[in-house]
């Protein structure tokens, strides 16, 4: 068998190694799954920074006083609202922002928009960015028609044939659900119980207000 010289196999394992990292920091996904900030090459620069406290609220706080220009320039409706839930900031000034949207004051669910801002952008004061997960948000009506009890009482029945134990109601509001096809106003119900083995555990169940129809469920599980 050849042996292989061992500066030879080092070097092959470096650039193993390096292979490694940037495909891995290319596809770790965010919660709204946004675009990796700075697709290969690897800079130094793409690597987020590191904030205290006080820069993370500061950028919180900007980003907030910007809602109403970044939904205008992303063209969302009259209808709809952005809030603020983080920002990250790359080592090169790139500013990363996850918004929550609302829809005539109810939340939307599935209709996250991250948004990069590059730092020219910043100085020169303008919302010059791209967005990830936007979804065009309109119901002919936020009224439901099918009742919020309803929707309990068939996510308490979805919760049982699961064999939840001790299944009971921890929440139930109205939404509007855009994680797939058109969006639809619609009921979402939490069921906590607890798994085989003790564990508690929350099921939400989404229900189309209009019809009852079940669009959605996920468990989520508490350790």
């Amino acid at each position: 068998m050849r042996r292989i010289p061992r500066q030879a196999a080092a070097a092959g394992a470096l650039v193993a190694t390096a292979a490694l990292l940037a495909v891995g920091i290319q596809t770790v996904p965010a919660v709204a799954k946004p675009a990796a900030p700075h697709p290969s090459p690897l800079r130094s620069g793409g690597l987020e920074a590191k904030l205290s406290p006080a820069q993370h609220a500061a950028l919180l706080k900007s980003a907030a006083q910007r809602t109403t220009a970044t939904a205008g320039t992303l063209g969302l409706g009259a209808k709809e609202k952005l809030v603020v839930r983080d920002v990250v900031k790359d080592q090169d000034g790139t500013l990363h922002t996850r918004y929550e949207r609302t829809y005539a004051g109810l939340p939307v669910l599935g209709g996250d928009v991250v948004v990069h801002t590059p730092p020219a952008s910043l100085a020169a004061g303008t919302v010059s960015s791209t967005f990830n997960n936007k979804r065009t948000i309109k119901v002919a009506s936020t009224t439901a028609t099918f009742s919020k009890s309803a929707a309990t009482g068939k996510a308490l029945k979805a919760a049982r044939s699961l064999v939840a134990e001790k299944a009971t109601t921890d929440s139930a509001r109205k939404v509007i659900w855009a994680g797939s096809g058109t969006p639809k106003l619609a009921w979402e119900t939490v069921i906590g119980g607890f798994q085989d083995d003790g564990t508690p555990n929350q099921l939400h169940v989404i229900t189309d207000a209009t019809t009852g129809n079940e669009l959605y469920r996920y468990q989520g599980i508490e350790t």
